[in-house]
């Protein structure tokens, strides 16, 4: 009677230990998942879709040169703006010339043209001009070498000493891009030279070498001292929102989503994706500062985890 007895007590303290056991396993296999997941935190951002091209600049200039063999004074700044008929220079010639000043041998150098007063010529002033760049085979053109020069204390006669840019004219540029498939005469690009962003109307294409004509709205800045030069092509408009990390995007089922970290608890989101780069995703109607997992997998809706690891 008393073995009798003692049968059911066996079987509860049997299923009491694999109860226990099993929930000591569990969480134990769920600490050791949640410690495996990596956060990052929502933040506010702009996604940019930019690429550098090289852009081959041309401006209205007029080289100027020395009359007689001397030495030379420049007025101003290089760079300077000087009005038609201004002193840009002082030449102390070394003999007797046209000109010359009753004051010993000294010549002033006039701007043939208002504009701004360079100090140095890369030779291709005559060269790479915005009629040239519209009517002339590219590849011959753009084969040019500049050879850049900078006159120094003393200078030969007829010896280029400087530039005159007419900066109240539009630039014009040939802009070198891997492809010009969906690009028309007549729209824009939106280009950043240097600290300026602006949207360059499209003039011509070429496909030999591949790249589009185009003229700024004014004068840019720079492009007369540094005639080839790196630019920014902004290919397609910016979006600004809620960041997170392109790793977070996981597909459960058929719904494209992130998991979230919401009191502890970790839970699936069907998101709607605005815009992405190679790194990031814009998402719609995200808060910002919010936990997500950005080492997603099965397995994860409604695991208690710690947000320690951002």
């Amino acid at each position: 009677m008393e073995g009798k007895r003692r049968k059911p007590i066996y079987w509860f303290w049997g299923i009491l230990f694999i109860v226990l056991t099993g929930g000591i396993l569990w969480s134990y296999r769920s600490s050791l998942t949640a410690g495996d997941i990596k956060f990052a935190v929502a933040q506010t951002g702009t996604i940019t879709h930019e690429r550098k091209v090289t852009a081959t600049f041309a401006n209205e200039e007029i080289p100027i040169s020395a009359p007689s063999t001397g030495k030379i004074q420049f007025l101003g700044e290089n760079g300077q703006r000087f009005r038609r008929g201004e002193a840009v220079a002082i030449l102390q010639a070394e003999g007797a010339a046209p000109g010359m000043t009753q004051d010993g041998m000294k010549q002033t150098i006039l701007a043939a043209k208002g504009g701004l007063f360079f100090h140095q010529s890369d030779g291709l002033e005559s060269i790479i001009t915005s009629q040239n760049l519209n009517s002339m085979d590219l590849d011959k053109l753009l084969a040019q070498k500049a050879n850049v020069k900078t006159a120094g204390a003393t200078v030969q006669a007829g010896e280029i000493i400087g530039k005159i840019v007419n900066n109240l004219i539009p630039t014009q540029a040939f802009i070198e891009l891997p492809s010009i498939d969906g690009l028309t005469v007549g729209k824009t690009l939106r280009l950043t030279a240097g600290n300026q962003t602006v949207s360059a109307k499209i003039l011509r294409k070429s496909d030999t070498p591949k790249g589009v004509i185009v003229q700024f709205p004014h004068y840019v800045d720079g492009s007369a001292a540094q005639r080839r030069q790196d630019v920014t092509w902004s290919y397609l408009p910016s979006t600004s929102g809620v960041l997170v990390p392109k790793s977070a995007l996981w597909t459960q089922g058929e719904e494209l989503g992130i998991f979230l970290w919401d009191e502890g608890v970790v839970q699936f989101k069907k998101v709607t994706v605005l815009d992405q780069d190679d790194s990031q995703a814009c998402i719609e109607n995200l808060p910002s500062g919010i936990p997500v997992v950005i080492t997603p997998r099965e397995g994860l809706e409604g695991l208690v985890a710690n947000v320690k690891n951002i």
